[in-house]
């Protein structure tokens, strides 16, 4: 019977290799067809049952030859084979190619797990019924929110391509990318290309970026034209001041038209200067303490400083914060970074109350448009003959 050391058919398009057969083979006879839970063989044209014997090769299993008797009827199909050997290898092959089609299939998203990040409420937990005000409530969510994941430069890349792709629905399938300060559509695939969109980091690099966790978190960094993004360079966010600068509107021919700058100041597209002032504050808190290395935390400012590692304007910051909501593409965004990257969350998205608990006491006299106000009353005062 070499038909049995190649292969047994079963039916239509059903192949049983020969290797899937043990010596171990035990059969029951049955009378009459029936449901089998054990080895079975059964005639559905119940007709007399004739005995065949079977070789099984000592070599295949390092056993004595022997001889197996099966009965089969004339049409025999074999209906039922529960052996507990061959059930395992057929999983363990199951589950060997889907493991090769998941890897197969490339997912920009890395898989979803759960993360303290994902309930919001218990995330702030610990600001649900306190009266943490300025240093204190920095210091507490600075505990919360700087213990995160931290990508490489490179994946960066593949993150910006989701988290601000043009359909924020479908951000895989999507083509194309949204650049922060013209809000135009580009293709992905132009991604560091001279002609295309590279990483915009919202806090400047020089103002106390270093090579870690500050330099790739994705709270901070948004895809920007290439032209643009040159043309902003590391120039702290404020608003022009009419009459007392050379302001260019747009910002910049590539820029989106209410876009401004001067020589000192950058002021983005209004639909996205609040979500631009909660990046910043974010940044202020995550590395707002001594950073690895000894390096002084960041720091907001209406004195922008890059020494002193103080972005700014600050009081710009904060009115951008209020006139200029969360939106629920920024939140969608905000959400997706804790899910699937970094595993952390910008608070000010959650809550944009917290700006003003930290930092709105700290808006003095001493920012740059106060001072000029009291340095124009100043000179009316020497006008006048006054000391």
């Amino acid at each position: 019977m070499d038909a049995w050391n190649a292969n047994m058919r079963l039916g239509a398009g059903e192949v049983i290799p020969a290797v899937f057969f043990s010596w171990r083979l035990h059969l029951s006879l049955p009378t009459s067809p029936r449901r089998c839970p054990n080895w079975v063989a059964h005639s559905t044209l119940h007709k007399p049952s004739i005995p065949i014997s079977v070789y099984i090769p000592s070599k295949l299993f390092s056993v004595k030859p022997r001889y197996h008797r099966l009965f089969f009827s004339e049409g025999v199909r074999l209906t039922c084979f529960r052996i507990l050997w061959r059930c395992f290898l057929s999983r363990l092959i199951s589950f060997y190619l889907l493991s090769l089609i998941l890897v197969a299939t490339p997912s920009a998203y890395p898989l979803p797990s759960t993360y303290p990040c994902d309930d919001i409420a218990n995330y702030y937990s610990p600001f649900k019924h306190s009266t943490f005000r300025a240093e204190a409530l920095k210091r507490q969510l600075n505990s919360i929110i700087a213990p995160h994941h931290s990508l490489s430069y490179i994946e960066v890349w593949d993150a910006l391509m989701l988290l601000d792709a043009a359909d924020i629905h479908n951000p895989e399938a999507s083509s194309g990318i949204v650049e922060i300060y013209s809000l135009r559509v580009v293709p992905k695939r132009l991604s560091g290309k001279p002609q295309g969109w590279n990483r915009e980091h919202l806090w400047p690099r020089s103002y106390g970026l270093t090579n870690g966790p500050s330099l790739t978190d994705l709270h901070n960094i948004r895809p920007a034209d290439v032209n643009v993004n040159s043309s902003r360079g590391n120039k702290y966010y404020g608003e022009c001041i009419t009459g007392l600068t050379k302001c260019s509107r747009p910002a910049n021919k590539e820029a989106a038209l209410d876009t401004e700058t001067d020589k000192e100041r950058w002021a983005p597209p209004m639909k996205v200067r609040g979500d631009i002032a909660r990046a910043l504050m974010y940044m202020a808190v995550c590395y707002g303490f001594q950073q690895p290395g000894g390096s002084p935390g960041l720091r907001l400012s209406d004195v922008p400083n890059v020494e002193n590692r103080e972005m700014g304007l600050l009081s710009t910051l904060l009115k951008w914060n209020e006139v200029d909501p969360p939106s629920r593409e920024e939140k969608l965004r905000n959400e997706r970074i804790c899910k699937f990257y970094q595993h952390n969350r910008n608070p000010f998205v959650d809550h944009p109350e917290y700006a003003d608990l930290i930092w709105k006491q700290a808006v003095s006299r001493h920012s740059p448009r106060n001072k000029i106000h009291v340095d124009n009353a100043s000179h009316k005062e020497k006008d006048l003959g006054m000391p």
